[in-house]
């Protein structure tokens, strides 16, 4: 039986359109590694969605006047768009404002109380006179006391990603209304005890494998400063309500009902759900940008682990850096970055794919240039890829007629050169190694041609050695075939148009070795270009439309 693997992509919040940070962030490398494991006939269950409770759903709603609920289902719509645009595999792409949601985060919060996790404590909160309500999380905004940034919220600076409580802020006031006064009054929140699994969640830090370093800094960095109960409410109206007598004015913080969202998504998606979730032979995978790491390396293994109750933990924490693009983080007040609702009007999405996978922020934040996106695009895609397959199919045709050339057997050596390719590709993809995977899917692409350069096929035709000149052709007509199968996690359109050359009638399985699947005679068709490039004017555009002035 093939081993269960469980794969979850960090939940955007519905708060504003999708950009290349989220995709390269979570949702695509999520995707390939998700493709790659059903390619290896692996059983998988690949779990996204939206996160859509909290202050941003709040404060977006009130920023544009309209009800939270309408502002949520309007954001959501144009994230599955993307989700589609972008060939996002996901099992299924859920939402955590469901009844299966909240049911889940009713049992979940009973079963922490009922093991002795939660507790009541008096604490000085934020209160907007004018406004007359309590202030959570990003209704607070001033200037955070680590870093300095003079626009963090009161639960976390985006800049520094500290998690933060509202009082630490310096110059704290409402996000909704600066000209209130603010004051610190004593309300009652629900904590769970953090504080009480710090060994237990250390020696669980230290039995992880795998993980890039950038997680496990950021995980013993709050271990080493010392873990403290967090309140798990809010007064907020949007959100889960709290079934406890006495906070039916409050709701559940976002970030503790939040991650189990993979879990209620995973109970949509399948009745067999508790097969993974309750599996410890399963392998878990999760996606995210460092801004999420302290969330998923701390808080929600800490909540599954005091359940007591056989949760599976995180395996493998594939944190990912940020992606900036032209010098600057993308903004959408700026001007700065495309968001994925203007991408394909750019490039088809398998460009952005891999070109975003090729630049993957895996060890340091990158920045993600227009120029570099059309080099690779031009050298890679156009140039190695798209050439080449043009090249042999239209130099067969010319010569031989829509039949693939005979040939006696598999060249030796070149089989060698890809099968190491092969192997270093697929280690890549495994351990989730993303920018070494595209340099071993490349140099596949570079054996192809140097192989096709060096026998010289035309030459061979033109000096009437056609037994010879079908045999080179008909091994790059194999390599066309092997293309489809390896490019397939990262450019599936790209895959499924190589295939169609020979009718679709082949299988993109994962190839442990080079193999000869194509038949002598086999029927072909010639194909549109795969892609096009971008040229310098082009790029001139793109820079215009899209660089903040």
């Amino acid at each position: 039986m093939a081993q269960k693997y469980l794969i979850t992509s960090a939940l955007p919040y519905v708060n504003n359109i999708l950009h290349i940070g989220h995709l390269v962030g979570c949702l695509l490398p999520s995707d390939v590694y998700a493709r790659f494991c059903r390619a290896m006939g692996r059983d998988v269950l690949y779990i996204g969605g939206s996160d859509e409770h909290g202050t941003p759903s709040e404060v977006g709603a009130l920023k544009e006047n309209i009800p939270v609920e309408e502002y949520v289902d309007k954001y959501r719509a144009k994230h599955l768009d993307a989700v589609r645009d972008f060939k996002l595999s996901f099992d299924l792409y859920g939402r955590t404002h469901t009844k299966t949601h909240e049911k889940l985060i009713h049992e979940l919060f009973e079963r922490l109380d009922s093991q002795g996790m939660i507790t009541e404590k008096a604490s000085m909160q934020p209160y907007s006179v004018n406004e007359k309500k309590f202030l959570a999380d990003r209704y607070v905004v001033g200037t955070c006391p680590r870093c300095g940034y003079d626009h963090a919220y009161g639960n976390e600076c985006d800049k520094c990603s500290a998690s933060l409580d509202p009082d630490e802020l310096i110059n704290p006031h409402s996000a909704t209304d600066p000209t209130s006064p603010v004051e610190m009054r004593e309300t009652k929140h629900l904590y769970f005890k953090l504080s009480a699994m710090q060994d237990k969640l250390r020696a669980w830090i230290n039995s992880r494998k795998g993980w890039p370093k950038t997680a496990t800094a950021i995980a013993n960095k709050w271990l080493d400063e010392g873990l403290r109960d967090n309140p798990i409410t809010r007064d907020l109206k949007w959100g889960i309500p709290v079934n406890k007598p006495g906070y039916e004015d409050k709701v559940f913080y976002v970030w503790f009902d939040a991650p189990w969202g993979y879990v209620s998504i995973s109970q949509a998606a399948t009745d067999d759900w508790a097969s993974w979730w309750k599996n410890p032979d399963c392998h878990y995978t999760e996606f995210m940008a460092k801004d999420n790491i302290s969330f998923h390396s701390i808080f929600f293994p800490a909540y599954e682990l005091a359940m007591n109750d056989n949760w599976k933990t995180v395996d493998t924490l594939k944190g990912q850096n940020f992606l900036n693009f032209n010098g600057a983080k993308v903004s959408k007040s700026t001007g700065n970055g495309i968001f994925l609702d203007d991408a394909l009007s750019i490039a088809p999405s398998d460009c952005w794919r891999y070109a975003l996978i090729a630049s993957a922020p895996e060890t340091d934040d990158v920045d993600f240039t227009t120029t570099r996106f059309a080099e690779i695009v031009n050298k890679d895609l156009n140039g190695l890829l798209g050439n080449f397959v043009s090249r042999v199919c239209k130099l067969t045709e010319k010569n031989f007629g829509l039949n693939v050339p005979k040939t006696n057997g598999i060249d030796g050596e070149l089989a060698k050169q890809i099968n190491e390719k092969i192997a270093e590709l697929t280690a890549a993809l495994d351990a989730c190694e993303f920018r070494k995977s595209i340099a071993a899917l490349r140099g596949i692409y570079s054996i192809a041609n140097e192989y096709m350069t060096a026998h010289e096929p035309w030459a061979l035709i033109k000096n009437g050695d056609m037994d010879a000149a079908a045999a080179v052709l008909n091994e790059c007509f194999q390599m066309i075939d092997l293309f489809a199968r390896v490019s397939a996690p990262v450019m599936p359109d790209t895959a499924e148009k190589i295939q169609n050359i020979f009718g679709g009638k082949h299988d993109l399985s994962w190839p442990t070795k080079y193999e000869h699947r194509i038949e002598n005679g086999e029927t072909f068709v010639v194909p549109d270009n795969l892609f096009t490039r971008i040229d310098d004017a082009t790029v001139a555009d793109i820079n215009e439309r899209f660089t903040a002035k």
